[in-house]
This record gives structure tokens, sequence and C-alpha cells, in this order.
């Protein structure tokens, strides 16, 4: 959730430097707003016991909602992130996240990682978890924002911030249809 704060935070900041104002968010019209709000209330700690058919909800809302918005500039990379990730989370029941990569973000030491207590979207890669390619495994060492991430996560955030940055632009108006004209004969 942090590398999509960032995105957010990046894709006001950048639209506004950009000429864009807050008063063109207004402008646009979201699709079916509940299934975002499901989705992101799913994914709470606070919802844990939900197990993991709660997990997969969350994430099917969201690419529900995605969907339903794809006209949005930046929305088809939010499309493909979150489908990426529900590819790794559905095969292997779970994010797996890579230890190396946790340990290279900071988050913890080699001998932390083997006893840590993730939540239920994350376990830690097992021998038998598929598409690791897919999986937790790109650390962001960064101080105060140290995680490790996923590609899925990584197209999400940049098709975040790209639809933010659209919104805040002044809304295209499209050109009526031009009435046939006579080249053919007409």
């Amino acid at each position: 959730m942090g590398f999509t704060a960032i995105a957010v935070t990046f894709g006001f900041v950048f639209g506004l430097l950009t000429g864009g104002h807050l008063r063109h968010l207004g402008e646009r019209q979201f699709r079916l707003w509940g299934l975002l709000v499901a989705g992101v209330v799913l994914q709470l700690p606070i919802l844990d016991g939900l197990g993991f058919g709660g997990l997969l909800a969350s994430y099917l809302f969201l690419l529900l909602f995605a969907i339903a918005n794809i006209r949005l500039v930046g929305m088809t990379l939010v499309v493909i992130g979150i489908a990426m990730n529900i590819a790794v989370i559905a095969v292997n029941r779970g994010m797996p996240v890579r230890r190396e990569a946790v340990v290279e973000a900071g988050m913890f030491t080699r001998e932390e990682v083997d006893h840590l207590d993730l939540d239920r979207k994350h376990h830690l890669e097992r021998p038998d978890d598929r598409v690791m390619i897919l999986a937790d495994v790109i650390p962001m060492p960064v101080p105060h924002l140290r995680s490790v991430l996923s590609f899925g996560d990584v197209v999400m955030s940049v098709g975040v911030a790209d639809v933010l940055v659209h919104l805040l632009k002044p809304r295209r108006r499209r050109l009526p249809a031009l009435a046939a004209t006579s080249s053919d004969g007409g």
C-alpha cells in the first residue's frame, strides 16, 4: 500500500505541476465506485479473518472497478497490474515474498526473516510457489518506505499515477461528427 500511496502522491503533484487543477477531478465520472470501496475495505487488516477468500474477492472487486473505468487514460495499466497480482495470488493462495528481497530492502536481517509472521496476503516464498516472477521480488530499500514489490505493483502504480495526472487535466471536448462530405459523388 505504501508504494501505491507514493504513486497517488506523484500523480497529484506531477498533474498539478504540469498545469492540472483539482477542479477538473469533478468533471470525470467513475463507474461502479462501490467496487473500489469494497476492494480497499476488504484489504484492511481488521478483516484478515476473512482469509484467502476475502483477499481474492478484494482483488476481483478492484479489477472489476478498473475494467469498468478503462476508458480513462492510464487505467489499462491499472488493469494489467491488478491482473498480474491476482494471477500470482490465486495460484499460490497468497503473495509469495522472496526472503532475499526482504533482506535487500533492509526490512529485516537474514536471521529475522525466517521468524516473520506475515499477514493473510503474504507468505515467505515456498519451494512449491509458482509464477515467482510476478511475486514480491523487487526490493525497495528507501528509508521509511522499505518494502518488497511485485511487477504487478509497479505496473499498477504507474497506471494509478497516470490516471491521476490525466484526471487533473481539463477534459477534452469531442468534436461533433462531421456530416458526410460530397467527396464520394454525393
